[in-house]
């Protein structure tokens, strides 16, 4: 029975290095265009291809950083073996949209012990708008839509162009 667990293993290792193949051909991708034809070929969808190569471009970038300090790579491409492209290319994202420091983020990478969408929340959570702004910005959005659509019943119409204005001025009174 051990063979089983052997074949496995050494199966998900090969499936893991043919994600990081892949996600080195795509972080070179330029245009979209590029982007959709690389998802064709290797039959996904183009949000496969940005995260393979969001998690490269990432994975680069550490490793520069660890040879601009004079420190070994090994630790990074140790990493790189261990965790699957998703979660790096959710961290990828998170360092280039929140602007946190790159030993952050290799702690975000390594240390986290909770899955890609538990770890995503809890850097938005830490980096991001507080969550109630985060709702608030979701109603105005939803109401947004509601107060434009056609159908609408009057009073709900009503409330969403109140809504509206009211999150638009307080946004003005924040903003300036």
């Amino acid at each position: 029975m051990s063979d089983i667990y052997t074949r496995a293993q050494r199966w998900a290792q090969q499936a893991d290095a043919r994600h990081w193949n892949q996600a080195w051909l795509a972080s070179k991708l330029r245009s979209r265009r590029d982007v959709l034809k690389f998802a064709e070929a290797i039959n996904r969808r183009e949000d496969t291809v940005r995260n393979l190569s969001d998690a490269y471009q990432f994975f680069s970038v550490l490793v520069s950083e660890a040879w601009k300090h004079k420190k070994n790579s090994e630790p990074i491409r140790k990493l790189r073996r261990q965790y699957p492209y998703t979660r790096w290319a959710i961290v990828s994202r998170a360092w280039r949209m929140y602007e946190f420091g790159i030993d952050e983020a290799v702690d975000w990478l390594s240390n986290f012990e909770g899955g890609n969408d538990a770890m995503s929340a809890e850097i938005e959570n830490k980096h991001g708008a507080p969550e109630w702004e985060r709702r608030a910005n979701g109603l105005y959005r939803m109401a947004r839509k509601l107060r434009d659509d056609f159908g609408t019943p009057d009073r709900l119409h009503s409330a969403a162009v109140m809504f509206v204005e009211e999150f638009e001025k307080w946004e003005n009174e924040v903003t300036k």
